[in-house]
Formats: C-alpha cells, sequence, structure tokens
C-alpha cells in the first residue's frame, strides 16, 4: 500500500507544478500589459523623482555625524603628517 500512497504523492506535485507555473506566466502577461500605455509618460516622472532623491541621500550622507567625524579624522592626519611642509610654505610667503 505505501507504494500507491507514494504515487499519488508524485501526481499532486506534478500536478501543483504545472498550475503553479501555468498561473505564474498568466501574472507576467498581466504585468507586462499594465505596463505598456504608461511607460511614455511614467519615464519622466521617475528620472525626476531619482535625481530629487540622489540630491537628499547625498546630502544625507554628507551632513552624517560619522562622515564629518571621519572626515575630521582624515584631515587631522593630513596636517599632522605634512605639517613641516605647511610650516614651510607658511614661512616662504
Amino acid at each position: 500500500m505505501a507504494h500507491v500512497h507514494g504515487a499519488k504523492i508524485t501526481q499532486g506535485t506534478a500536478e501543483a507544478a504545472k498550475m503553479m507555473s501555468s498561473s505564474m506566466a498568466d501574472m507576467g502577461k498581466m504585468g507586462m500589459a499594465a505596463k505598456q500605455p504608461m511607460a511614455h509618460g511614467v519615464s519622466k516622472t521617475i528620472a525626476a523623482g531619482t535625481a530629487a532623491a540622489g540630491k537628499s541621500t547625498l546630502k544625507k550622507v554628507l551632513t552624517h555625524p560619522v562622515t564629518l567625524i571621519g572626515l575630521g579624522f582624515a584631515l587631522g592626519y593630513l596636517v599632522y603628517k605634512y605639517r613641516k611642509d605647511i610650516i614651510a610654505v607658511s614661512e616662504q610667503e
């Protein structure tokens, strides 16, 4: 009897896989149909929104306290490393 039950499970799995693939194909067709009419007008809106989002993201990154502290450390390191050159240049002028 165990072999019969195993055959039923295998058959049910194959049917479920067929149903899943057909439903996924139908969903893909619906998505393509919905995107095509609006594609022309939306592309300009998306481009404008992306540019605005890029500017605000860059501003957030550059004004973040961790970024500012890191820049301060880097600047302090460079000033300390080249302090003799900086002093020599300022004395020449």
